[in-house]
């Protein structure tokens, strides 16, 4: 079974690019444009990891994460930015983000953090 991944930005060349390097690793993955298509797609499928932007339109990625973690406690969420705001970057890591990266994100860091966070899955290990 393939391991799925959402990924929500509001960039559609970094949703372009993020997929194609994870389905290029066999990820099953599915993109949305924004915090409120996350939090209507992940109440109806689970996504053990969300790759998740700071910073968009609407529901920023924290305000996101957040009312996510009402209902998919056990996601693991990686937050990326490329704006350094501090105050949701902070706001992320009390919330219990998993990783915050730094748009660019190297390629190699990326696949990594994920790896790591599917390891650390309750379901990875019964």
């Amino acid at each position: 079974m393939k391991k799925r991944v959402l990924i929500v930005d509001d960039n559609a060349m970094f949703l372009d690019s993020a997929r194609d390097v994870l389905e290029g690793e066999a990820y099953l993955v599915v993109t949305v444009e924004s915090g409120e298509e996350a939090l209507r797609r992940t109440q109806v499928q689970d996504f053990p990891v969300v790759l998740m932007d700071i910073k968009m339109g609407g529901l920023n990625g924290v305000e996101t994460f957040i009312e996510m973690k009402r209902y998919r406690p056990d996601a693991r969420v990686i937050i990326c930015t490329a704006h350094l705001v501090e105050s949701l970057i902070q706001r992320a890591e009390q919330e219990g983000a998993f990783a915050i990266l730094k748009k660019p994100i190297r390629t190699d860091l990326l696949l990594k953090t994920i790896e790591r966070a599917f390891e650390t899955h309750p379901w990875a290990h019964p």
